[in-house]
């Protein structure tokens, strides 16, 4: 049988033919701490070696120096935190071959060089220049290879995923997948009005599908006998909303019921989201508001010098559940900056003063919502607290907005890693997609997890 399908370009795909081949998996199915182990392994390992391969690992270790359990485990743990920070453990980590080279030996000679200072100056313990070199060398070579090789895996066996389904269903949800597909996915399409009679098992195994993504409420959706056909095939059947959560990482807001809100209201009940959250949010943020206090203090003093009016600016926003708070940052914009009204702040926006652009840039500005987290108002990571004239329309407007604040508002979150600031309702839909995605995942490696990207993110500075 022969069939013509659609890809997201608007392309027509091969057509093949022959029996069911041994089921792929795409680069999607290695998951951030996945590669935290993998890239923990590879280190651990080099540093092992570089014991091995210089002369002062032959003789009997001094005791100013580090032993070689130490140095390899403390190498190790280094290179996978910074290998995440820097993106190395994302879906859409960069497959370019020179670059991702040069992010691989930025990340080994950080992480050499963070370890040996801790190393020196807390423990007073030194390491040999050989094995620091031979550590980084080996680290970039492993870090760069088995990605090199997986990608290059990836890319010669392509998975291919098909939207099956009404036309206005395939519309939606190539429009909403986009044309940049991670992990080496190729989005294929049947119009099952255009093609009522097509053998959908017959379909998928001439065309190598792999996984065939269905909506269960879309009125052309496969029948049950068609899917368990499908899973006999040894093909993966999926909605599309779990397809879009595993791959992209966020939900598809137009997808999800009432229902889907439920569930995950449920799934709040855990001993983390209960209880643990907070006493995760009072001790970090503890610590980083005695941190941060000098940086504030000196910030407070610029922004007085500057421009008339107080430091510390303040503003009602809509925390859990609907409540209102009030939100403390240090100022960043002129004291009329809303004299004509509530305003999105725009990129280059001539409201914010040139203090105020650099504590933007640094993230300094927001060190008073330490504040906020401690007084319970706010968590260290979710959603970002919406001010009340923006949310009434949002709730109005957009579908589920409301439930993107099950959890407590964050300093930061997996919206604001992963999208720019909002600032038109298209926006906002978008980083509700990832707001819904973390109100569902919830856990402390997530919360870890959006923590560590953070520190990345600090270079790109906010609006």
């Amino acid at each position: 049988m022969e069939a013509d399908t659609v890809n997201v370009a608007g392309n027509i795909t091969r057509s093949l033919a022959g029996s069911r081949p041994a089921r792929k998996r795409s680069l999607a199915g290695i998951r951030p701490w996945t590669w935290f182990i993998i890239d923990y392994a590879i280190a651990y390992a080099s540093a092992t070696l570089a014991f091995t391969l210089t002369p002062y690992g032959l003789t009997e270790v001094a005791q100013e120096h580090v032993g070689q359990l130490g140095f390899s485990f403390g190498a190790a743990l280094m290179v996978a935190l910074i290998a995440h920070v820097a993106g190395l453990h994302e879906l859409n980590q960069r497959k370019r071959s020179f670059g991702l080279l040069a992010r691989c030996l930025f990340v080994s000679f950080i992480a050499v060089v963070l370890i040996n200072a801790e190393l020196l100056f807390v423990h007073y313990l030194t390491v040999g220049r050989l094995i620091t070199i031979f550590t980084m060398l080996g680290c970039t070579a492993g870090l760069f290879t088995i990605r090199a090789v997986l990608f290059s895996v990836a890319e010669r066996n392509t998975y291919v995923a098909a939207l099956v389904g009404s036309a206005d269903y395939i519309k939606h949800g190539l429009s909403f997948l986009g044309s940049d597909q991670p992990g080496a996915v190729e989005i294929i399409s049947l119009d099952l009005g255009e093609h009522p009679d097509t053998d959908l098992r017959e379909w998928a195994m001439a065309n190598g599908v792999d996984q065939v993504v269905v909506d269960t409420d879309d009125p052309l959706s496969p029948t049950q006998n068609d899917l368990l056909k499908l899973v006999d095939g040894r093909l993966i059947v999926s909605r599309f909303t779990s397809f879009v959560e595993n791959l992209y990482e966020k939900v598809p807001t137009q997808n999800i019921t009432a229902q889907w809100v439920i569930d995950t209201q449920a799934e709040h009940e855990s001993l983390y989201q209960s209880t643990m959250k907070r006493v995760f949010d009072v001790v970090i943020a503890s610590i980083a508001l005695v941190l941060s206090l000098p940086f504030v203090l000196i910030a407070a003093i610029a922004i007085k010098l500057e421009s008339p009016g107080p430091v510390i600016f303040k503003q009602q926003r809509v925390g859990q559940y609907g409540q209102r708070f009030t939100m403390f940052k240090l100022r960043s914009m002129r004291s009329d900056a809303e004299k004509d009204g509530a305003q999105y702040a725009q990129e280059g926006d001539a409201r914010v003063t040139r203090v105020g652009q650099f504590l933007r840039g640094s993230r300094i500005d927001e060190a008073p919502q330490l504040i906020n987290v401690l007084a319970g108002h706010m968590s260290l990571v979710g959603p970002r607290p919406e001010r009340p004239e923006f949310t009434d329309k949002l709730e109005t407007n957009i579908r589920f907005f409301v439930h993107r604040l099950m959890v407590k508002p964050g300093i930061t979150g997996w919206a604001q890693i992963n999208a720019d600031y909002a600032v038109s309702e298209e926006d906002s839909v978008n980083k509700l997609s990832y707001d819904l995605y973390y109100v569902k995942m919830l856990s402390f490696a997530m919360d870890v997890r959006i923590l560590l990207r953070t520190i990345s993110r600090f270079s790109a500075g906010a609006r």
